[in-house]
């Protein structure tokens, strides 16, 4: 019995260094062996105010890309405050969702019914795909900024919303 567990060790080191090679490979990005982590980064979302002040946002599509549903949680407690689904031609191909306009979606599942409150998370989901989200603090939203071309990027800097979707379409897509 001895004898056969000695065996094994050789086989059991050539098995260990092959493997180790494999790793090394990969990680250099000379081997075709690679384990994909998803995208590198999160999807950027801004945010901005519409003419009448209520928040909006949005996150620039790549190309074949829609949206297919948008949410608004309480940050705090994870509560859905507004949910709805099945959007209108604009805001499938990535246009801004002003919170609570039901208008711009076939069905709503959770109407907003109440106001809301100042940290928020808001999300939206791609058709086929994943989604992406961002929590936002009301109070840190700029009141001149209400009918503007400007939102508030993924960084938290105030930018064009065309310079917003450009950086997105160079970087990400």
């Amino acid at each position: 019995m001895a004898q056969a567990h000695s065996d094994l060790i050789p086989h059991f080191y050539v098995m260990r260094r092959t493997i180790a090679a494999l790793l090394v490979l990969s990680l250099a990005g000379c081997g075709q062996l690679y384990l994909p982590l998803g995208d590198p980064l999160p999807r950027p979302v801004a945010v901005g105010l519409s003419v009448d002040g209520k928040l909006q946002y949005f996150a620039p599509l790549c190309p074949g890309e829609q949206v297919a549903s948008a949410q608004v949680l309480d940050h705090a407690t994870h509560r859905v405050l507004w949910e709805a689904s099945n959007p209108s031609e604009s805001i499938r191909e990535g246009g801004r969702i002003t919170v609570g306009a039901s208008d711009e979606f076939e069905q709503v599942k959770v109407p907003l019914t109440s106001p809301l409150p100042d940290s928020l998370s808001l999300e939206l989901s791609f058709a086929g795909r994943g989604g992406s989200g961002v929590q936002a603090d009301r109070q840190s939203i700029p009141s001149e900024m209400s009918g503007s071309d400007t939102v508030l990027s993924d960084t938290g800097e105030k930018v064009r919303e065309a310079d917003f979707r450009a950086r997105v379409a160079q970087e990400f897509c």
